[in-house]
């Protein structure tokens, strides 16, 4: 069933990227994806080159600008591992509880 409210799609995006090997993201629009960083879901945007430019909160606010595409994600999820997040857990320079901000991560 599909979700009508943030926090039970948030809850179901967290369920399947904790199942998922570090470095993997749910590609949820074309700019903006979502990962797991150990302890919950941070939203960033996407660089034209795919690569990761910015997190951002993902919230309410992210819920409302983009509900139809997540909607439309939810219908058919698809992710993508990415070198340079899965980079960023191998050198151990991922924030454990809030978003990091700016991409690439100081190593």
């Amino acid at each position: 069933m599909r979700p009508s409210e943030f926090e039970s799609f948030k809850a179901h995006v967290a369920m399947l990227l904790r199942d998922l090997p570090r470095g993997m993201t749910a590609d949820l629009t074309d700019v903006a994806v979502a990962y797991w960083n150990g302890t919950q879901v941070v939203g960033a945007y996407l660089r034209d080159n795919g690569r990761i430019d910015e997190d951002f909160e993902f919230d309410e606010n992210a819920w409302g600008n983009w509900r139809d595409e997540f909607l439309l994600w939810f219908d058919a999820p698809r992710f993508t591992e990415r070198a340079d997040l899965k980079a960023a857990f191998v050198a151990g320079v991922m924030t454990a509880n809030l978003p990091g901000g700016r991409w690439p991560r100081p190593l």
